[in-house]
């Protein structure tokens, strides 16, 4: 079997709650990530040398764009680990000032997958994917109890075309469990549909345009509404975001700054009438060291806004910033 190696950067953050006496987990403010980011995209995009206008593969009858180094039968399979060291300035995402019980974090995860094949289909090129990952979640200090684990899976039907879009249906699973006490405290599944292009700025800069929707079906720990009625679903929501970013690459270095944006509709319990519109900047520098390694500097500035519902203010405002090392094999 042939091996190829290539870099595939997860950037999963984690977040965390709103606290009164002692800290907890702001699970409705985490960002998740099933997928590797550049999963399914053409080699122009993975490696930022884009020219001109997509030019098919050899052997894609509808000239479209086969998703990057994917066999034309028979399943690709990719593997890795990441390693990330950061510095988080709300933990907690609570309400206030940008600056709270800041603390250092590094996760650790380990992800696998595989795409079945590129099969030409009308005028796209249609892949399926599947994969799972685990993340360890430490805190780094007095904060240490909040320590949690994250495993994820997803399933995924991906379309792309010559003209530079893709598509995307797929279902998105994902569960959290206290490190301490070994107890699971929210799992969601979440249907989603998406759709991307890429456009060549020329100069070998790619812009990348991602929009998404989909609903978050959820059962996380109890919650007591208003009512005195208990209910474990009061997070579920429908979400839409649109991501903007671009891709440079300079020698071995690749800069990838981005700005997203989403909103969230919930409809369950206090969160009746309760939405959310959250917004991330950011940039990554990948520093290709070695086939399949490389190691990211990085920096994240989030906050959110939020309406309605009938429980405390989920606003808040955090800056992340650190690096990683990042490991990844295909075949």
């Amino acid at each position: 079997m042939k091996k190829s190696f290539t870099t595939i950067i997860l950037a999963g953050y984690c977040s965390f709650q709103t606290f009164a006496a002692d800290p907890e987990r702001n699970i409705s403010g985490a960002e998740r990530v099933a997928a590797p980011e550049n999963l399914g995209s053409a080699a122009t995009v993975e490696d930022g040398q884009g020219s001109g206008p997509a030019v098919a593969a050899p052997g894609s009858d509808s000239g479209a764009q086969r998703p990057l180094r994917m066999k034309k039968t028979g399943a690709s399979t990719y593997f890795g680990y990441q390693s990330k060291y950061f510095y988080r300035s709300n933990p907690t995402m609570s309400p206030g000032e940008l600056s709270q019980l800041r603390s250092a974090m590094w996760t650790n995860t380990f992800y696998a997958g595989l795409g079945l094949g590129a099969h030409d289909i009308s005028d796209s090129v249609v892949t399926p994917y599947f994969g799972a990952s685990w993340t360890i979640n430490d805190f780094l200090g007095d904060l240490d109890n909040l320590n949690y684990n994250t495993t994820g899976a997803y399933g995924m039907l991906m379309a792309q075309y010559a003209n530079g879009w893709s598509s995307r249906l797929g279902v998105n699973y994902f569960a959290d469990v206290e490190t301490e006490s070994d107890q699971q405290t929210y799992a969601e599944y979440n249907p989603n549909i998406g759709l991307m292009k890429v456009h060549s700025l020329g100069g070998g800069t790619l812009a990348i345009l991602d929009l998404s929707a989909g609903y978050h079906s959820t059962d996380s720990d109890a919650t007591v509404t208003a009512t005195g009625a208990s209910i474990s679903d009061a997070l579920d929501s429908w979400e839409i975001a649109g991501k903007l970013g671009l891709n440079k690459r300079f020698g071995p270095v690749k800069a990838t700054p981005s700005y997203r944006v989403s909103y969230k509709k919930y409809s369950n319990g206090d969160n009746d009438g309760r939405s959310d519109v959250t917004q991330n900047i950011g940039i990554d520098f990948d520093w290709s060291v070695g086939k399949g390694v490389s190691i990211t500097l990085g920096t994240n500035y989030s906050n959110r806004s939020s309406t309605g519902g009938h429980s405390n203010k989920f606003d808040f405002k955090n800056l992340d910033g650190g690096g990683g090392l990042s490991i990844n094999a295909r075949f």
